[in-house]
């Protein structure tokens, strides 16, 4: 017989570990999991391999599995042996597996070990979140799908900025820049809207930074760019300046939460069309979230312009549903779903 849990033995707090870095001042993907409101939940943070089994839930973000299998690089063998173990200790001490998806998650494995690994897995999972509907897997009873969040009162009292006319963004806040922008460091010159400019904000990699460099010496002035660890009170700056946010990808949780951003305050976005961006765009209304048909191009830039200019979209964007607080409440709620089937009392 599999030995109790921690929750089965003492009649204390809901115990989940988190394998995620926790909150700071800089927001990130845990901020929209953990609260101050759930004082029947404590909450733990690791980075690596499970080694307190006197938890109740384990809740990851799927890009951080190789942070909870202790994989990254590894062989496809290598992988296959650390999800035996985390299963093994999963169903030994009744310790449910609850997974925050996005669609970076449905990759297909080349290797067969790799496949059999991500079945196991999978298996294994008590609980698949996503933010969307359409990320869910037709007929899947394990997955729930919890909202993305918006961020409007997370911003209350910072200060504002005035929108600069014709600048575009392409930001990452918290986190580097991805290779993605350079495709579209000359979009300011090939569009035929006048005015324009591009604005880059966050960190970058060597070749990266370079590139951008070297576009810039270019551009005269219709680019600019600031390398650094874009904080919560700059993101509000530079969004603030904006005209429009681009966003070359929405495919993870941190391009989701890029996003968000953007609507919670106010700035429209281009970003190209999936079933996640075109659900999104239907529930947030008419002129915040712009399609592309593909990659963003300088025909795509003149043509969201001309819309965006003649929009009569409402005032804000329609976040309904999405608080902060009521997303922090169905992640409780789920861990407290996810532990009880477990180990039921």
């Amino acid at each position: 017989m599999p030995p109790a849990n921690r929750s089965t033995r003492v009649n204390g707090p809901l115990v989940v570990q988190e394998i995620h870095r926790p909150p700071a001042p800089f927001l990130r993907y845990v901020d929209q999991v953990v609260g101050t409101n759930h004082p029947g939940i404590e909450y733990k943070f690791s980075q690596g391999v499970l080694t307190d089994l006197d938890v109740d839930v384990v809740h990851v973000l799927d890009a951080n599995l190789d942070l909870l299998l202790g994989t990254s690089g590894e062989t496809p063998l290598h992988r296959l042996l650390a999800v035996l173990a985390l299963t093994r200790n999963l169903r030994r001490h009744r310790i449910a597996l609850v997974r925050t998806i996005d669609e970076t998650t449905c990759r297909v494995e080349r290797h067969t070990l790799s496949r059999l690994a991500c079945r196991l897995l999978d298996k294994s999972t008590s609980i698949f979140i996503a933010a969307d509907t359409s990320l869910v897997s037709r007929g899947s009873s394990r997955a729930r799908v919890i909202p993305h969040p918006h961020f409007r009162e997370r911003f209350d009292g910072y200060p504002r900025g005035e929108q600069v006319r014709g600048r575009m963004l392409i930001i990452a806040p918290g986190s580097e820049l991805s290779d993605d922008a350079i495709s579209l460091l000359a979009l300011p010159s090939v569009a035929t809207v006048p005015g324009l400019t591009l604005r880059l904000a966050g960190t970058a990699s060597g070749p990266l930074r370079k590139s951008i460099q070297s576009a810039m010496a270019r551009s005269r002035s219709t680019l600019s760019a600031r390398f650094e660890r874009i904080s919560d009170g700059a993101s509000v700056q530079e969004f603030d300046a904006a005209e429009l946010v681009l966003l070359p990808k929405a495919r993870s949780s941190a391009d989701l939460q890029t996003l968000f951003l953007a609507l919670s305050l106010e700035r429209p976005v281009l970003t190209p069309r999936t079933d996640l961006t075109m659900s999104i765009a239907n529930s947030v209304g008419h002129g915040w979230l712009f399609l592309s048909e593909g990659p963003l191009t300088a025909q795509t830039i003149d043509g969201t312009f001309a819309a965006l200019r003649e929009s009569d979209r409402a005032r804000q964007p329609d976040l309904t549903g999405r608080s902060l607080a009521a997303t922090r409440d169905a992640y409780a709620a789920l861990f407290r779903s996810a532990a009880s089937a477990t180990h039921p009392n």
